[in-house]
């Protein structure tokens, strides 16, 4: 067995499947292009934005 070289562990489905060979063009439905906050949770988040590196952001708001 070989070590994944990129830890996907806070990445979407599919941007972590897209890290697999044949499977590059899943990056494009990733829909985790933001944070989403829990209402009223004074900063908690619901759902955290994707951190893979093909998205266009690159640095943490």
């Amino acid at each position: 067995m070989s070590a994944q070289a990129d830890d996907t562990s806070t990445m979407s489905a599919e941007c972590a499947l897209a890290q697999q060979p044949g499977y590059s063009k899943l990056h494009s439905d990733c829909r985790q292009t933001k944070d989403v906050p829990l209402p009223h949770g004074r900063g908690i988040l619901l759902v955290p934005r994707c951190t893979c590196p093909h998205h266009r952001y690159s640095s943490p708001r």
